[in-house]
């Protein structure tokens, strides 16, 4: 094999490893968003970030905080190898969400600022945006 070819499987490789160790960052991340979706107490938000429905205290909102640390990072990420805004790629990302992962009892907020919880067997809402 010669060096330019090594070279390439070389960096295919890195990139792969790169790639791979975001989506699984992305997965653990959204584990944690489910569980704190489950219990109630927050919900997802048309921008594409967790919030706090209602009061919570301080250990809450710093779990919050740190997965909307994460979604920022993967967000920023993302918007630079697709040549978007970081607000883009989390509004997408956000019509994901709400059609896949906010389940029955759950929270979600749309543009309007009004957290509603979704109902059994009724899809949730998804931004105009979303296509």
């Amino acid at each position: 094999m010669n060096r330019q070819i090594k070279l390439i499987l070389a960096a295919g490789i890195g990139l792969a490893a790169v790639v791979g160790g975001t989506g699984v960052a992305y997965a653990m991340f959204q584990d944690a968003s489910a569980s704190l979706r489950a219990s109630g107490k927050v919900g997802e938000q048309a921008d594409g970030y967790l919030g706090v429905v209602g009061s919570a205290d301080a250990s809450l909102r710093a779990q919050v905080d740190a997965i909307n640390i994460k979604r920022r990072a993967y967000y920023t990420d993302l918007a630079g190898k697709r040549g978007a805004k970081i607000e883009e790629v989390a509004a997408a990302t956000a019509c994901e969400i709400f059609a896949s992962r906010v389940g029955p009892g759950q929270y979600y907020r749309l543009a309007d600022g009004v957290w509603r919880q979704r109902d059994e067997g009724a899809p949730v809402p998804r931004p105009n945006y979303c296509g």
